[in-house]
């Protein structure tokens, strides 16, 4: 049975009866009192994850990339996502910006485990005639271990990425094969994301639109990387996305209950 995104949990009358199949093992959004101080390096170690650890690229001036915790008061477009505040990278400017926000889970990813958050993104857009042309990508890898010392990093030992590259019209996956095309078109609404671990090399992978509740599932596909190796980190990236920032938020990860 597959556990529902959170975000999901009040719309559909059949989720309380799936959930009823499995236990919470790790949940986290950007509301959490732990990150009352802001989010920060370090931050954020608790719920069934790992601290988190940001780094990021720029170029000298006029170069911008980072990462901040998105209000809604201040950034209105992450409502379909959070509460109150969602997780933001932001990479800006005339160089080719690059920020990553890496973080390990607690308790690695087993058969049976339903792993969901929430991502939301604008379109590709240059913020002034001066920036960088090279084609700008936003999304997350699913990895082995946390390598976490330079943007570089985001892609060392992943088994999945799900992500969206600027002139591709639809998302693209990285796993057994090098990119594959969803066939999801690339959207500025809030998806859900929910990956379920079938065995130690196969996945299924549900996106939903939040707005619509429209649903694609790929299924019985393959992860990348070292085989049978466990998913115990992420890396979410924003690699010269320019004008508008990565949000992403609602942390759930559930396991089959005993």
């Amino acid at each position: 049975m597959r556990l529902l995104p959170r975000t999901l949990a009040l719309c559909l009358c059949a989720s309380a009866a799936v959930a009823s199949n499995q236990v919470n093992i790790g949940d986290d959004d950007a509301d959490q009192g732990m990150y009352g101080g802001g989010w920060n390096d370090g931050s954020g170690g608790d719920n069934g994850f790992f601290a988190w650890k940001m780094i990021s690229k720029s170029d000298g001036e006029g170069s911008f990339a980072g990462h901040y915790l998105a209000s809604k008061g201040d950034h209105p477009m992450v409502g379909p996502i959070a509460t109150g505040r969602a997780f933001a990278l932001f990479s800006n400017g005339r160089a080719y910006e690059e920020s990553v926000a890496f973080r390990g889970i607690a308790v690695p990813l087993e058969p049976g485990d339903n792993f969901s958050f929430d991502i939301l993104h604008g379109p590709f857009e240059q913020k002034g005639d001066g920036d960088d042309p090279a084609p700008g990508e936003v999304g997350v890898s699913y990895r082995t271990d946390n390598a976490n010392g330079s943007v570089d990093d985001v892609n060392v030992g992943a088994r999945l990425r799900f992500f969206a590259r600027e002139g591709s019209p639809n998302y693209l996956i990285t796993d057994s094969e090098t990119e594959f095309d969803t066939g999801i078109p690339i959207t500025q609404e809030a998806l859900a994301l929910t990956v379920t671990v079938v065995d130690a090399d196969t996945y299924d992978l549900e996106v939903i639109n939040l707005r619509d509740q429209s649903r694609r599932l790929l299924e019985g596909r393959k992860f990348g990387g070292e085989p049978g190796a466990k998913i115990n980190s992420l890396a979410f990236f924003n690699r010269n996305a320019e004008t508008h920032d990565f949000f992403f938020n609602n942390f759930q990860l559930s396991r089959n209950a005993p």
